[in-house]
């Protein structure tokens, strides 16, 4: 019985493995091709470790003048920060108002907001680019971040979850000492929500980091582009500069893999915590 056990054991671990090398593989051939030159890009079979191993493709990002990838890099940073504060904030104020204050309509609201999830994204390009040309916002960044901030269910959802998790006696306690539902909310309930605001936060810089259909509709100047609309420029329609792709790739990645990094322990909590109480 025992032998079966450990057989079992090591088959799992085997099959783990070999599913992380082939998850794994094509970052590594990222990072490796990121440091050769452009003529040992293409070899086959691939040469894992660069020879010779050379900056050059890194350096050539922020030299070309055509490119300007510094400019992307802070586009877009500057976005992302953005978006992520802003949405905080609109998602913790919604969440709380749903879990917390009585209101009429509250569940006809919160049932409406829901039921938006189902409206597919792409039905609303075209009406939010002549409502944006009306207004002046195309080639702004104004659309990358106005309605990503006001207009997420999800981090809204996911906060009221969570602040219903959290028991009413610290509100009663709170009330009774003499506190508003303004000040609950920001010396009681936020502190107590690190881990939900952690989760929504990492979710919502991964996808405005990563957001390149957006960006493509909306923007025409390339001093405006983000990242991910930048890098590519980098694939053409006859050839591609695999080096300088990689490259790019390599340091568009680092950013989110920091910052889940650093939040990993609240993200996870705030992912197993959110759906004990509906």
């Amino acid at each position: 019985m025992m032998f079966k056990g450990t057989l079992q054991a090591i088959t799992v671990y085997a099959v783990c493995i070999v599913i992380s090398l082939i998850t794994v593989g094509p970052f590594l051939w990222m990072l490796s091709t990121s440091f050769k030159l452009p003529t040992e890009a293409t070899v086959l079979p691939p040469e894992w470790i660069p020879s010779p191993f050379t900056w050059e493709s890194y350096r050539g990002l922020f030299d070309n003048q055509i490119l300007p990838f510094g400019r992307f890099i802070f586009n877009s940073v500057y976005i992302s920060i953005l978006v992520v504060i802003g949405r905080l904030l609109a998602c913790a104020l919604a969440g709380y108002g749903f879990a917390r204050l009585e209101f009429p309509g509250r569940d006809i609201a919160f049932g409406m907001l829901l039921a938006s999830l189902m409206i597919p994204d792409m039905l609303a390009v075209i009406p939010l680019y002549s409502a944006y040309a009306r207004i002046g916002w195309i080639d702004t960044h104004w659309p990358l971040i106005i309605p990503p901030i006001i207009a997420n269910t999800f981090g809204t959802f996911l906060l009221r979850q969570f602040f219903k998790t959290i028991p009413k006696d610290y509100e009663e306690a709170a009330l009774i000492d003499g506190a508003s539902h303004w000040e609950i909310f920001w010396r009681i309930m936020i502190p107590l929500a690190k881990p939900a605001l952690a989760t929504v936060g990492v979710l919502t810089f991964i996808s405005s980091w990563n957001d390149f259909f957006l960006p493509l509709v909306f923007l025409t100047s390339i001093e405006k582009f983000t990242l991910p609309v930048g890098l590519a420029f980098y694939q053409g329609e006859l050839s591609t500069d695999y080096t300088s792709l990689m490259a790019g790739s390599v340091l568009a990645i680092l950013p989110t893999l920091v910052i889940y990094v650093l939040a990993q322990r609240y993200f996870t909590q705030g992912v197993v915590l959110t759906g004990v109480k509906g």
